[in-house]
């Protein structure tokens, strides 16, 4: 009526048995606050909020990656670490041809093997590394190296048929990554060349490398024997 005084509103109530909810109050107080480092000039607070923010997208944008709070690396290894014949004398230190009546012959690690009939395999740009998230086996430290091969045979070589045996018989690292692919699915032609990356599960402190390397004679000949690569790395 006319002229009644009002009756000012009560604060709404939580309904029976409903509980007042202080998550829908924390999302209220989280979109003001949102709200009004929009509204406010630049000033240094929110510089450092923008900045925090853009430290977090370009972090995602270079594929930053962790797993148990561990950064995990999977690029290839840069260290570069020196190899040299475990022995000092000179012969040791030459390169090795295969003129030995058994089924091995031991080469310098650092050095080339020479087969009979011209076949050549190298070592080189030894380095260590730890194996990415997704390389098989994942985690392990490791010793890389790159492998030459050189036809100045008469004969074609098949590079997936060539055997390569890690330090102590363990596993070879796989990483595409890393460009761990293993031997090449190509042929060899005569008087080319080819070169890529291995690596080998190899703890940090070891020190003695034996790589064996082993093409493999499809003809039947024989005339392939297993050249064992041994040394010092640091």
């Amino acid at each position: 009526m006319p002229g009644a005084p009002q009756t000012p509103l009560a604060p709404a109530q939580p309904s029976p048995g409903r509980k007042p909810s202080w998550r829908g109050a924390r999302l209220a107080l989280g979109a003001s606050t949102l709200l009004a480092l929009i509204a406010v000039p630049l000033s240094r607070p929110r510089r450092t909020v923008l900045a925090v923010a853009a430290t977090v997208v370009g972090c995602s944008l270079c594929a930053c990656s962790t797993a148990g709070g561990a950064r995990t690396d999977t690029a290839p290894p840069t260290a570069t670490v020196s190899a040299s014949q475990d022995t000092g004398s000179a012969e040791d230190a030459q390169d090795t041809q295969d003129d030995s009546g058994s089924d091995t012959f031991i080469v310098a690690l650092d050095k080339t093997a020479t087969w009979n009939n011209g076949v050549k395999a190298h070592l080189s740009g030894f380095s260590r590394g730890t194996s990415g998230e997704y390389a098989s086996p994942s985690g392990e430290a490791y010793l890389a190296f790159s492998v030459t091969m050189r036809n100045d045979s008469e004969s074609t070589i098949d590079l997936t048929m060539v055997s390569l045996s890690c330090p102590d018989g363990a596993d070879e690292i796989f990483d595409t990554d890393a460009g761990f692919d293993g031997t090449p699915d190509t042929h060899l032609l005569p008087g080319k060349s080819q070169t890529w990356e291995a690596a080998c599960v190899f703890p940090k402190t070891a020190r003695s490398a034996q790589i064996e390397i082993t093409p493999t004679d499809t003809s039947g000949s024989g005339w392939y024997r297993t050249a064992i690569f041994t040394g010092q790395v640091r």
